[in-house]
Parts: C-alpha cells; structure tokens; sequence
C-alpha cells in the first residue's frame, strides 16, 4: 500500500492548515488565517473529494484535447458543475 503526504489547505483562504502529526480521526484541523475548524476524519473526506474532483476535470479537458480535429474518435465530455470546497489538497 503507498502511503502520499499531502498539504491539507483551507479552501477559503488557501492556508495551510495546523494539525498534530498523525492525525487520529477525532483531532481537529485549524486554519490559522481565518480560523475555519473541522475533525480530521471529515478533512480527510472532503480533501479525497477534491482529488477526485480535480482528476475528472482534468482528465475531461485532456482527452478533449486529444480528440479534437478527430474525424474518428468524438467525445463528448461529461459535464461537472463549479463546485467548492472546505479543504483541499495543495
């Protein structure tokens, strides 16, 4: 199993958020900036929601790329609306 270190930023603010190394899933996330607060578990949650966010985007504006000019591939990219989010992954 790989394990990946990822800086948990607010999303409001941008900020790298404070937390105890090693998180256990009842500690709390603090942004220093604006003071936006959470438990871990939930950080951890939202933060795998960006990622996997992000990706879909990403991915859906590299295969358009690929494919436009094509007479023979046509894709048609789904659509994901503007969303935000508490935590992100910087």
């Amino acid at each position: 199993m790989a394990t990946y270190n990822v800086t948990i930023l607010c999303g409001a603010c941008k900020c790298p958020a404070q937390t105890v190394a090693n998180p256990k899933p009842h500690d709390k996330v603090t942004c220093p900036r604006c003071n936006r607060s959470d438990r871990f578990d939930n950080v951890h949650r939202t933060v795998g929601e960006h990622v996997q966010y992000e990706t879909a985007r990403a991915l859906n504006e590299s295969m358009a790329r690929a494919t436009r000019g094509s007479r023979f591939v046509k894709f048609k990219p789904k659509h994901l609306p503007q969303r935000s989010f508490r935590w992100i992954a910087g």
